[in-house]
């Protein structure tokens, strides 16, 4: 008789410092339930990771590689190659908290959950910021709660945007195709979690501490790419066709908030990166470029900003006022923080 796994982790790997892989799958073996880990490289291993896998085989963890497709697609891939009765996502240089996972699986159970959120850790530079959706455990059934739930995927600071630090149903993510949109290389994670949220039935939360995040400063997000507007702004059209489907008023709110807060983003990261090499005449004139999009510029006027605290506060005023000295030295100080 096969033995049930409870749980499949599923590790994305592309060009991972093989000490970090080996970090995160130590995290997994403090996990008490059946588990299995699949590591998906997303095309050809670097020297040595495949050992670090194999380190690590006794406790159910193995490799699938496939033809390089970016991080969605190598989580698809793990989605396909499941057994346990959840998916759990962990990135290859983040950790998981094996007793918080316990926790909120059971949790999930008892519940009949098709996804269950736990709070998380954001380590930064040393720091280390907890951060936890609501203060006590709550269960999101029906339609009033479920669009609440849908509308914090898209609020940036409700720390449910991203697929991980959650468990989902396997069944439910296989009966409801819920998958990554693999050409989609910014908020993917946003809008897989969205149209989770949109398909399930039973939403939980506990507030166990299940996941600690690593933000780096070759993230993403932390360098410069040429074509990160665009590819902001092809997110942002996607997302928005997805909230027009499901409708109501708290979710468009939600994803207003959700477009200003890209619009920071592309501030800091795109237009005021030294890394980008343009000349202030340059940064001026995209900066406008910017604000004059009808999909931000619509956002930036109407959006509720309720939600955010002092520092997004200012900077939504700068947008607002279309001051681009104010909005460089809002950025000059946040590349400061960040180190």
């Amino acid at each position: 008789m096969t033995s049930i796994i409870d749980l499949t982790v599923i590790i994305p790997v592309y060009h991972t410092p093989a000490e970090s892989l080996r970090t995160a799958l130590a995290s997994t073996t403090a996990l008490t339930m059946p588990h299995e880990c699949i590591v998906v490289f997303d095309g050809e291993p670097e020297s040595g990771l495949v050992a670090v896998v194999n380190e690590f085989s006794d406790d159910s963890a193995r490799a699938v590689q496939i033809e390089h497709g970016g991080v969605s697609a190598a989580r698809n891939a793990g989605i396909g190659e499941a057994k346990g009765r959840w998916i759990l996502f962990l990135d290859s240089d983040d950790c998981l908290m094996g007793d918080g996972v316990g926790q909120l699986m059971r949790f999930a159970d008892s519940h009949d959950c098709q996804i269950a959120q736990g709070s998380y850790y954001k380590e930064s530079n040393g720091r280390l910021e907890h951060c936890s959706f609501a203060d006590s455990e709550a269960i999101y059934t029906g339609d009033d709660a479920h669009m609440e739930f849908m509308a914090a995927t898209l609020e940036v600071d409700r720390g449910v945007a991203m697929a991980w630090s959650k468990l989902y149903n396997r069944k439910f993510l296989v009966d409801s195709g819920v998958r990554f949109n693999t050409d989609l290389s910014v908020d993917e994670d946003t809008l897989f979690v969205f149209d989770a949220v949109s398909c399930a039935q039973v939403i939980g939360f506990v507030p166990v501490n299940v996941y600690v995040y690593q933000r780096h400063e070759d993230s993403q997000v932390m360098t410069f790419h040429e074509d990160y507007a665009d590819r902001v702004e092809l997110a942002l059209g996607t997302i928005r066709e997805e909230v027009a489907h499901v409708g109501g008023q708290q979710v468009m709110d939600a994803y207003l908030q959700h477009v200003v807060f890209y619009v920071l983003l592309l501030m800091l990261h795109y237009v005021f990166n030294d890394a980008n090499g343009w000349s202030d005449g340059m940064r001026r004139k995209v900066f406008n470029q910017i604000l004059d999009e009808p999909i931000y510029a619509y956002a930036v006027r109407h959006a509720s900003t309720g939600s955010f605290g002092l520092g997004k506060c200012v900077s939504v005023m700068a947008l607002r006022l279309r001051s681009y000295t104010m909005m460089k030295c809002i950025c000059l100080v946040r590349h400061r923080q960040l180190g």
